[in-house]
């Protein structure tokens, strides 16, 4: 028999949040350009369809750091529709100017946890492909 958790008990993270300075830019940055490509994570199946107003092949990356790979992909790959997921808020500013300053309007952010993500926001049939480049290899 399975004990009940109690309030003390956490549970495991994919990361460690290791929250950076954010500078005047990436905080701008949210302030511009979050309504846009911000996904807010709601804890509920999401519509994707809807969000990218199109039914496209859809590419889930997580971790994504600064966004560079994100863009490059986003721009290289319009027929894709890319759904970023990362926790570090200065990456995720980053990520929010370039995608601007690229136009592009295939990337939606989340700015959470992916494991979370993963199991609430996105349906079994969601996604065509997971990309996950340079998974941080030190425990924390």
């Amino acid at each position: 028999m399975t004990e009940p958790a109690s309030q003390h008990d956490r549970r495991i993270r994919s990361f460690v949040l290791r929250q950076g300075r954010i500078t005047s830019a990436q905080q701008r940055a949210f302030d511009a350009h979050w309504q846009r490509y911000g996904l807010e994570f709601t804890g509920t199946p999401r519509d994707f369809a809807s969000v990218f107003g199109r039914e496209a092949p859809r590419v889930l990356e997580i971790g994504f750091g600064n966004g560079e790979q994100l863009v490059h992909a986003a721009k290289a790959e319009p027929e894709r529709d890319f759904i970023g997921v990362e926790v570090h808020r200065p990456g995720v500013g980053r990520v929010l100017n370039a995608l601007a300053q690229a136009g592009a309007g295939n990337v939606r952010i989340y700015h959470h946890d992916a494991v979370e993500v993963l199991e609430r926001e996105i349906g079994g049939e969601s996604l065509d492909e997971v990309r996950i480049y340079f998974p941080d290899p030190w425990p924390k």
